[in-house]
């Protein structure tokens, strides 16, 4: 889809912004696969119910913060939220003077300083979206300090609309969309167990999805296929889970189920991202 694998890295890689306990799920699991007729079509996969829950966030094996979610909603409308912090500490980096080249400067011992002062991001989103996954709209404000960036989605039949509001003004645009969209942002975790339920457990193999990205105004196709059953270590416990695999044509995103399709993990190898449910 054209999207770089900057879930975290928007964070690690920018000194300013870029623009509930947990609790048993309801989220009901698939229904069972039935035996269709020739000429008959499967039902179409709806979201099942509300949920909520709490991820812990890794960077390079590092604790760095946590997101809470919620999914809420009856009938044909959902909303999900989430609340996320994450602290990240970065040095800034050296360059090497113009008289020497990389390979002499690598061998100097590196210069004395003060090491660079945490920062810390607060992530707030909200997802409204019905039965049938189709959004309606979207809202995700980004707090680093003083620096605060917003960014509103609205999802409409010709051209959606999306505002980015920040200490430097508003930046309006519009982008076709197809009705389904998935979202899938920046550092909220939660949006892949949105994407989880629409995968067809039933049809299996590789499924298409469009995706976007509200914080990149990127949009584009991803694949889900499920990989198979395999014993998971999460917090010195093992664990039988199902493992997918999300590949947007850029950077790839592992994520593994249980038996009651809850999410229990997810990584993201390229960026050193492992988020875990508690």
């Amino acid at each position: 889809m054209g999207v770089r694998p900057t879930i975290l890295l928007v964070l690690l890689l920018c000194a300013h912004p870029c623009r509930l306990p947990a609790a048993a799920p309801v989220l009901l699991p698939q229904q069972e696969c039935e035996e269709l007729e020739e000429d008959e079509e499967p039902p179409p996969i709806t979201f099942s119910g509300p949920e909520l829950g709490r991820f812990r966030i890794f960077f390079a094996g590092k604790e760095i913060g946590h997101e809470e979610f919620e999914i809420s909603g009856s009938a044909r409308q959902f909303k999900a939220s989430s609340r996320t912090q994450l602290t990240i500490s970065r040095d800034d980096p050296v360059e090497p003077p113009e008289y020497l080249d990389e390979e002499d400067y690598e061998e100097l011992p590196p210069p004395d300083r003060p090491p660079a002062e945490p920062v810390t991001f607060r992530i707030q989103s909200t997802l409204r979206f019905n039965d049938l996954f189709e959004p309606e709209d979207y809202e995700v404000i980004q707090d680093a300090g003083p620096n605060q960036m917003r960014a509103k989605v609205e999802f409409l039949p010709d051209r959606s609309r999306v505002s980015f509001i920040s200490d430097e003004g508003v930046d309006r645009k519009r982008i076709e969309l197809r009705k389904d969209v998935t979202v899938l942002d920046d550092n909220v975790f939660h949006h892949y167990l949105i994407l989880s339920k629409r995968y067809d457990l039933c049809r299996g193999g590789i499924q298409e999805f469009s995706a976007f990205v509200p914080q990149q105004f990127l949009a584009g196709g991803v694949s889900v296929s499920e990989i198979g059953k395999e014993e998971v270590e999460i917090e010195d416990r093992s664990y039988w889970l199902r493992r997918f695999l999300v590949d947007t044509g850029e950077f790839k995103v592992n994520f593994w189920l249980d038996s009651d399709l809850k999410l229990k993990r997810l990584a993201i190898p390229d960026s050193e991202v492992e988020v875990v449910r508690e």
